[in-house]
């Protein structure tokens, strides 16, 4: 008898909190933590720049009983140093859409494992300064905007705390770098399917403390790579915490 009702209890439980889930599915958050970066552009250096700087990020999002979407804004500040050289000075922004749609017929809202497949947008800018404490700055940018696939899996281990994994490859990409003085002008390029590849990985821990908010712990690696004739290759991690609110 008291094994079927706490069976009850517990359902009326999970019950209430996906009623609270499927009306509260908007959410809003903010975070920030340690970032590390290596960025060699080769076209300035033929050395890595390697440093440890300060991440801020913005997240919102919606999820719904089919589909979800999620829009982060991000900015990176850091001083990375070559082994041969002072340290530069990094400054990264980034914005990223992800819309998903849940997939197989079992994947349904109150299942604890999901799935979901989608399409990702990605804009990106670095803009380097090789010589901060020199009255003439050399200032190096990149920028890139890449469209391709997102996919996402959650799991949730109770109604308190969720795990999520999501990965994202590049599909095609338009790429921007800077102009040399003595090239003479910018370098503006297309690539697609594998081509200077923009890949990125993020692993998240969810734990909801109240009705409406919770706390989140995360962690990003961003790879991107840029071919001939300018070539860039730049690795960008992060570990931060934050608070999300849900409305």
């Amino acid at each position: 008898m008291k094994a079927s009702l706490k069976a009850l209890l517990c359902a009326v439980a999970m019950t209430g909190f996906f009623r609270v889930e499927a009306q509260q599915n908007r959410f809003l958050g903010i975070s920030a933590g340690v970032a590390p970066l290596q960025i060699k552009d080769q076209f300035h250096s033929p050395y890595t720049y390697r440093g440890t700087g300060l991440n801020l990020q913005a997240t919102f999002g919606q999820e719904r009983t089919k589909t979800q979407w999620q829009l982060d804004a991000g900015y990176t500040q850091a001083n990375p140093q070559s082994v041969v050289s002072r340290k530069a000075s990094t400054r990264l922004f980034d914005l990223i859409l992800n819309y998903h749609w849940r997939l197989f017929p079992a994947s349904q809202p109150e299942n604890r494992l999901q799935y979901f497949g989608g399409v990702g947008l990605r804009l990106f800018g670095n803009a380097t300064n090789y010589s901060p404490d020199s009255e003439v700055a050399t200032v190096q940018a990149t920028a890139a905007i890449s469209l391709g696939a997102s996919a996402r899996v959650s799991y949730r281990l109770n109604p308190v705390h969720r795990l999520q994994i999501q990965a994202f490859a590049s599909v095609v990409s338009v790429v921007y770098r800077p102009d040399y003085d003595y090239n003479g002008k910018e370098h503006l390029a297309a690539s697609w399917l594998g081509k200077s590849p923009i890949l990125a990985l993020e692993a998240s821990y969810q734990y909801r403390f109240s009705k409406k908010y919770q706390a989140t712990c995360r962690y990003q690696m961003n790879y991107f790579r840029y071919d001939q004739p300018r070539s860039v290759l730049w690795l960008g991690q992060s570990v931060s915490m934050g608070i999300q609110r849900s409305f």
